[in-house]
């Protein structure tokens, strides 16, 4: 039985795994700005002004655009089952050349194709321009599925403003953009420091000087309580309560007067001892007899003053 389920938890993962794989890969993209009226804005690898149109990944993966589709003109697309209609339009496409590393687009990354009808300069520029049609359409490598088309106001031809996506890749938000950012993501946003909050916020610095005084005073009080029960807890003695049957007669308490007259053990050890080692121990035995003698009945040498002073020098 176990293994059975650990089988099914393989294919339910594997399973898993495929349709993540298949929900993050061509599907992804999304044409994100366009930029037609291009006189002083982004130039190209040969230093032109032309106009330009952004891709960009919003999956988490890597997605590589080789061998999709970009046009301008998607007439008949509806007889794409005709080989032979389908070879035309695919004549007329930009297919995007397969096996340059460049073509793989980084997750939520974008790249920049340049709409200026010369597809020899380069990968990344397309055999059309955007003066044609209103608008530009990304196809799928199979030539039958438009992956996202990208439908801008006439206005852009004549002003240097750029049509895309406010937030990347979200086709519902597309309108005429303040900034150029091609190449690059298209909602700019501010960090703003917290400092700088702060600033706007108090300028004069008030509640910080309170935050902190009231922070101070809080671990004060804190450190106040905690010694308190710190002294409690250590001047209290543990007392152990014995257990008096229900039975047992009354002790009458002893008065503090009689308390303080009684022996505790180490003095009564104490009394004892002393009292054991009078009665046991050894004593000499005393005459109780005192005799005095004459100094004259021992000869002293020390008694006679003769040989206490040094003698005097003789004269030759």
């Amino acid at each position: 039985m176990n293994k059975f389920k650990l089988t099914g938890l393989i294919l339910l993962f594997a399973i898993a795994s495929c349709f993540s794989v298949k929900a993050q890969q061509i599907s992804d993209l999304r044409l994100n700005e366009i930029l037609i009226k291009n006189d002083t804005n982004f130039i190209d690898d040969y230093g032109r002004h032309v106009p330009w149109i952004e891709i960009f990944n919003t999956a988490y993966n890597t997605v590589n655009v080789g061998g999709c589709f970009l046009t301008n003109d998607t007439t008949g697309m509806s007889q794409i089952s005709d080989k032979a209609v389908a070879e035309k339009l695919r004549n007329k496409w930009y297919a995007i050349p397969k096996g340059d590393p460049l073509t793989a687009i980084q997750q939520r990354s974008c790249v920049v194709f340049y709409m200026d009808a010369n597809p020899t300069y380069g990968t990344f520029h397309v055999n059309f321009d955007p003066y044609k049609t209103d608008y530009v359409a990304l196809i799928n490598s199979n030539g039958k599925d438009i992956i996202d088309i990208i439908q801008f106001p006439a206005e852009i031809r004549n002003k240097t403003v750029s049509y895309g996506c406010e937030k990347d890749g979200d086709i519902s938000t597309r309108k005429i953009l303040e900034t150029f950012t091609p190449g690059s993501v298209n909602e700019i946003t501010t960090n703003e420091s917290k400092s700088d909050k702060l600033a706007k916020t108090d300028p004069y610095g008030f509640s910080l000087t309170l935050m902190a005084m009231s922070v101070v005073f809080a671990v004060l009080i804190i450190i106040y309580i905690m010694l308190k029960l710190f002294a409690k807890f250590a001047n209290k003695k543990p007392t152990k309560k014995q257990k008096v049957p229900a039975n047992a007669p009354a002790v009458a308490e002893a008065s503090p007067k009689e308390q303080e007259d009684e022996l505790n053990g180490e003095e009564i050890a104490a009394i004892t001892m002393a009292l054991d080692l009078h009665l046991t121990s050894q004593h000499d035995q005393e005459s109780e007899i005192i005799t005095i003698e004459s100094p004259s009945a021992h000869y002293s040498p020390w008694a006679q003053k003769n040989l206490i002073f040094k003698k005097s020098p003789r004269k030759n």
